[in-house]
C-alpha cells in the first residue's frame, strides 16, 4: 500500500485514504492496535471521515490504487 490508495477496513463500511507510507509498528502503535508490545506489524495511517488512525495492513481491503 502507498499514499493515496483507497482502502476499506473489514469491520467498517466507509472508504478511507492512506496518508502515510507503510512502516513497522512502534510500541505506541501496538498499544493502539491492541497487540503485544514487542510485536512488529506493517502499518499505515488512514484517514476515515475526519480522523487519522493507525491500521495494520492485514486489516484493510484495497479498493483502488493510486497511480
Amino acid at each position: 500500500m502507498k499514499v493515496g490508495d483507497l482502502v476499506r477496513a473489514y469491520e467498517l463500511g466507509p472508504i478511507g485514504i492512506v496518508v502515510s507510507p507503510c512502516r513497522r509498528s512502534t510500541p505506541m502503535d501496538n498499544h493502539k492496535l491492541g497487540v503485544m508490545y514487542h510485536d512488529v506489524h506493517p502499518v499505515v495511517e488512514v484517514l476515515f471521515r475526519d480522523t487519522v488512525s493507525v491500521w495494520d495492513i492485514d486489516q484493510l481491503e484495497l479498493v483502488s490504487e493510486n497511480r
